[in-house]
């Protein structure tokens, strides 16, 4: 390795059930100063920065080979009570997403007026937004006190990286710390849109879809 050349990742072993204050609080100093890290969701693993990095997120974006203005970044929040600092959330919408979150879904809703157009679906004003199930995600968003910018772990052809083995392969001198909780495999996440007059699930995955009726 010459000295031009970037190190991998440092891997940190983590429980996504009981992570400990000391896994939480390097991930926070990580993100903080910049940084673009892997995390483990409750369906599959993440690409992640901060809310309002913007260098972060092109960085997401260039690995996951997404069109910057096609392909937003996902909010991931830690409770259901700071959507309306994001989106423009209905009550039809929020009895839905009181169902379904935290759970393995996204949703689509209307992006809020504070949201830069960077952090959104220019076309569509809209933001996708997820609550994950774990406490992992759930103790990381409150600590660092903003949402995560994510995108599913694939390489740019679409492969999904099920392990931080592959992580580090495919882009462990790209991220600056990945968060190790063995293999994940599965679907992944029900994406429904909840930005116009109906219900339309985009993409069925993980999440029940009988739990977005009745």
């Amino acid at each position: 390795m010459t000295a031009s050349t970037p190190a991998y990742a440092p891997i940190l072993e983590v429980a996504p059930s009981q992570p400990t204050d000391e896994a939480i609080a390097r991930t926070v100093q990580v993100l903080g100063n910049g940084g673009v890290i892997a995390l483990p969701t409750d369906t599959l693993y993440g690409l992640a920065c901060l809310y309002g990095d913007s260098k972060g997120a092109e960085r997401i974006q260039a690995m996951r080979g997404f069109d910057k203005a096609a392909r937003p970044l996902t909010f991931l929040l830690p409770d259901i009570g700071e959507l309306p600092k994001y989106a423009v959330v209905g009550e039809s919408a929020y009895a839905i997403l009181r169902k379904i979150f935290p759970g393995p879904y996204c949703a689509e809703l209307g992006a809020g007026p504070a949201v830069p157009e960077p952090f959104l679906n220019e076309d569509r004003r809209t933001i996708g937004v997820r609550i994950p199930a774990t406490a992992l995600c759930e103790k990381l968003l409150w600590a660092v006190g903003k949402p995560l910018l994510t995108a599913t772990a694939k390489t740019p052809s679409g492969d999904v990286l099920h392990t931080a083995g592959e992580i580090k392969r495919e882009y462990g001198r790209r991220l600056d710390l990945i968060l190790d909780a063995g293999s994940l495999s599965g679907p992944p996440s029900t994406v429904v849109s909840l930005a116009g007059d109906w219900v339309t699930v985009l993409r069925e995955g993980r999440g029940p879809a009988n739990k977005l009726i009745g």
